[in-house]
């Protein structure tokens, strides 16, 4: 019953990715499965004509009815099949953007969760492993009807073989009705085999293709590596290739070799099976109809048609049970798409909007712990940051600096304690309130292979005044006039070969001018000069308190040199805050702030 739903669950959500695909799949199935028969039909009406004497005319109507009825499925069915190919491509694009639209507007929390993420990733290994996911689906299901209705129209035309095999009086064995009994039997037990082969076949498959897929990982993996033009001078100069081969093909070549081997084997096996029950059944067929026949109770035009119409039996219940096999398959994948596109955020909002120009946040005892963690990554922080406070947030790497950002920006919720903006709760607070808040530049900032302009203002809109300003505080102006179409110059070369290449520090000048863009109340850099030359480093602090004007600023650095121009500093040291104050007041203090200086400074004395 479990099953029964997820399937109808699986055809609704088709259906309002793509309304066209289940009718125009439902009228193709009917035709691929009507086919067939037109062709028994009338060679077995042909045969009979012949064999009455028939004259020229009625031969030749046949023949005709015949070409043009197969004339039209034959251009039906190449016409729907090409319109269906299409139709599984855009329900692919949808199914894509469905997923891309959910991920994108998931918490960061959630993405950030490990179990989520393998989630996605197996999501992800579905599509690349196999043609697709709901097209994968809609081809099956095609299958299965197409072998339904066969069956169907196969067993309406023998209906008056049966009557004859269910009243002969004969007193052989083939005679009687108990053969055509047995033999029903037969075909039925065949079914019932086929299915289970089917299950365990797929079943197989499935746990094979899982091995193999943690080797396609490996091997796209290195597959990215080679085609981006970036890494190649380092695989060159430390002649990587020989490392990368050993462990990329190598192991495809054995491990993939072995994995492939063995699916081989098991599908040989399974299929030579079933090829050897549908001859026993086979022959079976032509014995019943032969004998029947012998014996006078139909012409030769019957022999042909039932004959015909009793494989069409056998096709069609090979078709259902090997689709139906497929289910095994199938329905944990859409588990996984429903998990992901039906997950529910636990963080929740307030009603409340931050308004004013004011802002001042408080940490209050503040601990937390990454979920699954048995460690604090923050303890016990309690700090306020006051309205238009420039602040440096310093200590060593893992000291807790960007979780306390993160927790800031309500990226996480904190374990312990509270986060307070103008005195209320930040959870009492909307999201589009917490994000419009601030500016961040984190260490991890994305730029996009996208017109230079989309970076920074994020949208197809933009102010072309505002965007330069922002461009020179970020001291990268003259290099995006010097660019082949300024502003509309895309970065990178991924989707426009014309892309300008741009390096890491230019990358972080830019992310810098999206941030003020943005023009929100309070901006937070996280090692924002990192990349940057000694020159362009002064350039930017030259400019910081300029561009920031009366806003809140809050800056991560390991450059203690850095911290001087700000109001207060902040010391981090194993997930703890353990000093605060100005530069001059922490250096006094002879504490941890004053021997991270002291470590640094010395080797810029002489």
């Amino acid at each position: 019953m479990r099953n029964f739903k997820m399937i109808f669950k699986m055809y609704r959500e088709i259906h309002q990715l793509e309304k066209h695909i289940i009718p125009a799949m439902l009228i193709n199935a009917l035709i691929q499965a009507a086919r067939p028969f037109v062709n028994i039909y009338f060679t077995a009406r042909l045969v009979t004509l012949l064999s009455q004497g028939a004259d020229f005319k009625d031969v030749f109507i046949y023949i005709f009815l015949a070409l043009i009825i197969n004339f039209a499925f034959h251009f039906l069915n190449d016409f729907l099949s090409d319109y269906i190919d299409g139709l599984r491509h855009i329900l692919l694009d949808k199914e894509s953007e469905k997923m891309a639209k959910k991920l994108y507007k998931t918490e960061y929390e959630k993405l950030e969760d490990s179990e989520f993420r393998k989630i996605i990733h197996k999501h992800e290994e579905a599509g690349a492993s196999r043609w697709a996911r709901f097209p994968y689906f809609i081809w099956t299901t095609s299958v299965f009807i197409i072998g339904v209705l066969t069956l169907t129209i196969a067993i309406v035309m023998i209906m008056p073989l049966l009557k004859i095999g269910f009243t002969a009086t004969g007193t052989g064995f083939f005679e009687k009705p108990v053969f055509l009994i047995t033999l029903i039997c037969v075909i039925v037990a065949m079914a019932g085999i086929m299915l289970a082969i089917a299950i365990r076949m797929n079943k197989s498959y499935l746990a094979a293709n899982e091995a193999y897929a943690e080797l396609d990982r490996l091997f796209y993996s290195f597959i990215d590596i080679f085609r981006d033009y970036k890494t190649g001078k380092e695989i060159r100069l430390y002649k990587e290739q020989n490392l990368i081969n050993h462990i990329a093909t190598d192991k495809i070549l054995n491990d993939g070799e072995k994995t492939l081997k063995k699916i081989s084997m098991r599908t040989a096996k399974t299929s030579s099976l079933v090829a050897i029950m549908g001859a026993a059944v086979s022959f079976g067929v032509y014995l019943f109809i032969g004998i029947k026949g012998l014996y006078g109770l139909f012409d030769i035009g019957k022999l042909v048609l039932y004959c015909g119409a009793f494989m069409q039996i056998i096709s069609g219940v090979m078709q259902i049970a090997n689709t139906l096999g497929k289910l095994v398959e199938i329905l944990p994948l859409a588990h996984v798409y429903f998990a992901i596109t039906e997950s529910k955020d636990d963080k929740r909002y307030g009603d409340k909007e931050l308004d004013g120009s004011r802002f001042e946040i408080e940490f209050r005892n503040v601990s937390f712990k990454y979920p699954g963690s048995r460690h604090y990554s923050l303890k016990n922080v309690s700090l306020i940051i006051n309205n238009g406070e420039h602040l440096a947030v310093v200590g060593r790497n893992g000291s807790g600096k960007t979780t306390f950002i993160k927790l800031m920006c309500r990226l996480y919720d904190v374990t312990d304690g509270e986060i307070l903006i103008n005195g209320i709760n930040i959870k009492d607070y909307t999201k589009e309130s917490i994000m419009n808040l601030y500016s961040v530049v984190f260490q991890d900032f994305k730029m996009f292979s996208l017109p230079l302009y989309k970076n920074i203002c994020t949208s197809k809109e933009y102010e072309k005044e505002k965007l330069y300003n922002c461009l020179e505080q970020a001291n990268i102006k003259e290099r995006v006039l010097n660019m082949p179409e300024k502003e509309n110059t895309y970065l990178y070369k991924n989707i426009d070969k014309a892309g300008i290449e741009i390096s890491g520090g230019e990358a972080q000048k830019l992310a810098l001018a999206r941030a003020l863009y943005k023009d929100a109340p309070i901006v937070i850099l996280d090692e924002p000069t990192a990349a940057l030359d000694p020159i362009a480093e002064n350039e930017i602090y030259s400019r910081f308190n300029s561009f920031v004007q009366n806003k809140t600023a809050i800056y991560i650095s390991h450059r203690l040199s850095s911290c001087a121009f700000c109001d207060n500093i902040a010391v981090f040291d194993k997930a703890e805050l353990i000093e605060t104050g100005t530069h001059r007041q922490l250096i006094e203090m002879g504490g941890k702030y004053s021997e991270l200086w002291n470590a640094q400074a010395k080797y810029y004395i002489n």
